[in-house]
């Protein structure tokens, strides 16, 4: 009778042990749960706020990036004007600039490139400013995008210099997509250079991620 005593006793013991570490592990997992949550919230916040609205889709990217608010406008006979882009046409295949608050149209068959000024202001999609070359240094290495139809490139905003480029293969490959969606979940996709196809009606963008 003693041994049985002992024995209930025991798995009354080892019941109650158990139970408490059930407990224990279930307050430590809503713990991290609530911890988390945050966190996430966090990263889309000081992320980037239109890459994060974008759908998910692994052969295709809809990628924000920012225009520096002074760009020099290359024609291919050598002469250049400057001011800031405010649009693309794709159907009228022409390029819209302003400069002291005049807009001027150019026919992209006139022109060769675009560069845009390395101190000129440039506004994340957040609406922070980035001042290239001063305070805001690349965080990443100059990346060429070439043969981008014309008409998946449109600029949004063009007071902020928003605008946004649909990539996707043949222009970049499937594991290429996967590299700028991550760089770009935390960084801003900034816009050194845009050269001009007319007669392929392509783009090609250099761009730095910061």
């Amino acid at each position: 009778m003693r041994n049985l005593n002992i024995v209930k006793y025991t798995v009354k013991a080892m019941k109650a042990f158990f139970q408490t570490w059930v407990v224990a592990i279930l307050v430590m997992a809503a713990a991290i749960a609530g911890n988390i949550k945050p966190v996430i919230s966090q990263d889309i916040k000081t992320g980037n706020l239109l890459l994060a609205q974008t759908p998910v889709n692994a052969d295709e990217l809809e990628l924000p990036v920012a225009l520096p608010e002074l760009a020099e406008v290359i024609f291919k006979g050598g002469e250049s004007s400057s001011g800031q882009i405010t649009g693309i046409d794709a159907q009228q295949e022409a390029l819209s600039i302003q400069r002291s608050g005049k807009t001027a149209t150019i026919p992209l068959s006139q022109i060769q490139k675009v560069v845009f000024k390395n101190g000129a202001l440039v506004y994340r999609s957040n609406g922070r400013q980035i001042i290239r070359g001063e305070r805001d240094r690349p965080t990443g290495k100059l990346v060429t995008w070439s043969g981008i139809p014309l008409n998946t490139f449109t600029v949004k905003n063009s007071t902020q210099g928003q605008a946004v480029v649909k990539l996707k293969p043949p222009v970049v490959t499937t594991a290429q997509l996967q590299g700028i969606q991550s760089v770009a979940r935390n960084r801003q996709y900034v816009v050194d250079e845009i050269q001009f196809n007319s007669q392929q009606r392509t783009i090609t963008i250099l761009a730095k991620p910061y």
